[in-house]
């Protein structure tokens, strides 16, 4: 008996039975979130700073999501899935990546966003929004979660009509260069917002096992 004990003791040392998945995955969105608005202020502004505050929201979460990873990896129980909870930070960790490739985009082409680029990034910002704020509710298993979460996927099927839009008014245009660049930020873009999508069916799926 003595020995299933010491056993048991080590096991417990080993592998913490709880960890705090809620907290961390709550502030990871926001993470992403602050480093979205900041895309949005500095299409809108052109100030540096908010370019050089998406790299720093991106280097944060990136922090997050690997602490995420490390405790799946070492707690005994997890309040989900295992798997739900690294695809839900590994989709929305990628927002903020393609939001980070897009400043990167936009500085080596040196053009200024179009009013497209701006209403679009508006919209991911709006989408990440519902994001964090379904991720904030998900210790409840609130209905709403679900509400928020296709709130999340409308803002990407208005991102796409929006980025069409953009496509069509940029190839009326007769700079080749211009076009080719520009196509590449929609299209940094318009695979910011297919990250959305994918957090929020995770989100939902979520909701169909624990709702």
């Amino acid at each position: 008996m003595k020995e299933i004990k010491s056993k048991k003791g080590i096991l417990n040392r080993l592998l913490p039975k709880e960890h705090d998945f809620y907290s961390d995955l709550i502030e990871h969105t926001e993470k992403v979130r602050e480093g979205v608005a900041s895309l949005v202020e500095w299409f809108k502004t052109h100030e540096s700073v908010y370019a050089d505050r998406v790299r720093e929201k991106e280097h944060e979460a990136d922090d997050i999501q690997l602490k995420i990873a490390f405790a799946l990896g070492k707690v005994f129980i997890t309040p989900l899935d295992r798997e739900d909870i690294h695809q839900l930070a590994s989709a929305i960790d990628q927002i903020i990546n393609y939001a980070k490739n897009t400043v990167r985009e936009v500085q080596i082409f040196d053009i200024k966003p179009d009013a497209f680029m701006i209403g679009i990034a508006e919209l991911i910002l709006e989408g990440t929004c519902a994001l964090c704020d379904a991720v904030k509710m998900l210790s409840t298993k609130s209905s709403d979660i679900t509400e928020l979460a296709n709130k999340a996927v409308k803002c990407e099927h208005r991102v796409e009509k929006l980025y069409r839009q953009g496509l069509n008014a940029l190839f009326e245009g007769e700079e080749i260069k211009e076009i080719l660049k520009r196509r590449e930020v929609y299209r940094h873009l318009s695979n910011t917002a297919d990250r959305i999508n994918e957090a929020a069916e995770i989100l939902s799926m979520i909701m169909v096992k624990y709702g």
